[in-house]
């Protein structure tokens, strides 16, 4: 079963490599699950590396274990084929700053509670944080823009595609060539 992140672009899984650094061509069906190289029917794998979906492959070789699987993928350890995947993850779609998550959970949690006891209370609440967020994402749209991030790569952050990222953070930048807006 891959794993998937959060954004959904990412699916890894560990991969076979061979005793050559390769990795094997898929069985006649199509599968490349790592365990199916066990020498049985073809070739016989000899480590398993973090895989992307994406065409990512880590260059770390991790040890392969037939006979535990659960530690051959190594899923939520510090190191192993699925730590190499979530750092190409926080690599490709940026990390976000643990504690930047934790208070923004906070946040929402807080104003959650609040719409049991105090529903208008909640309701000023939430309006203040989405105008605070509206700013913000503005601010950081457009400073992501001023260091020559492409629309392509602000729009993956905001979720939505380069032109519409184009449409809500876009404004001709000094220094800019008219065909370098577009990237």
């Amino acid at each position: 079963m891959p794993w998937v992140d959060e954004s959904g672009r990412h699916q890894g899984f560990p991969a076979a490599v061979l005793a050559d650094g390769g990795e094997p061509a898929p069985l006649p069906d199509g599968r490349t699950t790592w365990w199916l190289y066990n020498g049985a029917d073809g070739p016989r794998a000899t480590a398993v590396r973090g895989a992307c979906g994406c065409g990512w492959r880590g260059e770390r070789l991790h040890r392969l274990d037939f006979g535990d699987d659960a530690a051959t993928e190594a899923v939520g350890e510090e190191t192993g084929p699925f730590a190499d995947w979530e750092w190409h993850v926080d690599l490709a779609e940026g990390v976000v700053p643990h504690e930047v998550e934790q208070l923004v959970a906070t946040l929402v949690d807080r104003i959650c509670d609040l719409t049991e006891s105090r529903p208008y209370a909640a309701a000023r609440a939430a309006a203040r944080f989405e105008r605070a967020a509206g700013s913000t994402a503005l601010l950081a749209g457009r400073r992501a823009r001023g260091n020559l991030m492409t629309w392509e790569y602000i729009g993956r952050a905001f979720g939505c595609g380069p032109e519409e990222a184009r449409e809500r953070f876009g404004e001709t930048l000094p220094g800019l060539e008219q065909g370098d807006e577009g990237r």
